[in-house]
């Protein structure tokens, strides 16, 4: 009798196991995402008030973000990239700028998270505003000693390296989606990468009509502008911050505030949004193990770099959306976990309006460039980029937030921590 009660626990105990909830967990990269980004998209869009989501989100603690010295890997660099900072929450290991998923000085390869997804059997995706082998999708699923090695042919891949998108359709990453039609005619051996792709049973999207069709049997590979995807948003007048024009007094003449508009380049390419619902779709179907998938909202750094404030803000909304999205499907599906934070800091500043102060001001107090907008509910607002006056503006040492959903108590983030704890709190929850 008790060998037969101890075989019903055993069987019980095997089929509660088998019906286990899969576990997901879905980070969310808002690349150069500090709080400048968010405090700037807060004050236009809601004039400092409610409505941003990530404001809602009640578990919040800050970052810090450090990379190494090339030269010498045991020195600290305080500013890092992409590449780094990507490296970094891939795979929980300090790298210096530029390098993929390899150590600083020496180049050895890193074992990333995804990399060890896929060994233990669960599904992968990478969504990007960016070309997708852009540095941040790019160090969850490769190894590359220069972030700009993408494709066969380019000169920052060193002899005898596979270039990141090559490494990335070997790894049979489930979902790639966003920019990248050049990727397509690349040689991959002897055949194009997108007839490699289609031999190796992925579905391959140019367009958006394409990504509309795209399914959940095949593995999918969506490329829907020739590099980076177009910003939503732009200036009303079409102009990036620029320096302050002076009067014959040497005195600033203030612009005139403006709003953001809509970009019409954007038309008819999925947003953000879109790609993130088509990636959950694909990875949740006909999965009993579950899934990581990266989410980058690429343009919130793309724009700053170029000074772009509005292009940096319409990402910042749309990755927002985003988030919100991820946190909905989490609420409806057990075991899964959402994570959002940013690779770095960038290069936006909110100053001081013209009024503050009521003196007057010379080329030689605004040195870098300058925009002044008026926010949805009519205030104006004073936009400054000032950590490059050349057409590059440059990332900045700051931390950076946390925010997360569905963590178990003991892995909630809290207060301040260093960004390379990340990618140990992601890999404990999905394979212990």
């Amino acid at each position: 009798m008790l060998k037969f009660i101890i075989s019903i626990i055993g069987i019980f105990s095997i089929n509660v196991f088998a019906q286990a909830a899969p576990k997901n967990v879905i980070l969310l990269i808002g690349d150069g995402m500090g709080e400048a980004e968010i405090a700037a998209t807060r004050n236009y869009e809601f004039d400092s008030g409610p409505g941003l989501f990530v404001d809602t989100i009640r578990e919040k603690a800050s970052a810090i973000v450090i990379s190494k010295r090339n030269d010498d890997a045991s020195l600290i660099a305080f500013v890092g990239d992409s590449a780094s900072g990507g490296t970094a929450l891939a795979t929980g290991i300090l790298t210096s700028v530029r390098r993929i998923s390899t150590t600083a000085q020496y180049g050895e390869p890193i074992k990333t998270i995804v990399e060890e997804a896929k060994e233990n059997g669960f599904k992968v995706g990478l969504v990007t505003t960016a070309v997708i082998t852009d540095a941040t999708p790019a160090s969850f699923a490769a190894h590359v000693n220069n972030r700009y090695c993408m494709k066969a042919g380019d000169l920052s891949c060193l002899p005898g390296e596979k270039p990141i998108i090559d490494q990335m359709l070997e790894l049979d990453v489930d979902v790639l989606l966003g920019g990248g039609h050049r990727l397509l005619s690349a040689i991959k051996d002897t055949i194009t990468i997108e007839e490699f792709a289609i031999s190796s049973d992925y579905e391959v999207a140019k367009d958006l009509k394409g990504f509309t069709r795209m399914g959940h049997s095949k593995n999918l590979l969506g490329v829907f502008s020739d590099y980076h995807l177009p910003r939503l948003w732009q200036a009303e007048d079409g102009k990036v911050a620029e320096k302050v024009i002076l009067s014959d007094d040497g005195n600033v003449i203030f612009p005139k505030a403006q709003q953001c508009i809509v970009n019409p380049s954007s038309k008819d390419i999925p947003t953000l949004e879109m790609m993130t619902k088509k990636a959950l779709n694909n990875l949740s179907t006909d999965n009993e193990k579950g899934f990581f998938l990266m989410v980058e909202g690429a343009s919130i750094d793309k724009a700053a770099h170029d000074s772009d404030i509005c292009g940096s803000m319409g990402a910042m909304l749309e990755f927002d959306r985003t988030v919100k999205l991820a946190i909905e499907y989490a609420k409806i599906h057990e075991n899964t976990v959402v994570i959002v934070t940013a690779d770095h800091g960038g290069s936006t500043q909110n100053i001081h309006h013209p009024y503050y102060e009521n003196y007057k001001r010379t080329g030689k107090n605004i040195p870098g460039l300058y925009e002044l907008l008026v926010t949805k509910g009519g205030n104006e607002m004073a936009i400054y980029y000032g950590t490059n006056n050349a057409s590059d503006q440059v990332h900045t040492g700051i931390n950076v937030p946390i925010y997360s959903f569905g963590l178990p108590d003991d892995l909630v983030f809290k207060g301040t921590i260093k960004q390379t704890e990340i990618k140990g709190t992601m890999a404990k929850f999905l394979f212990e």
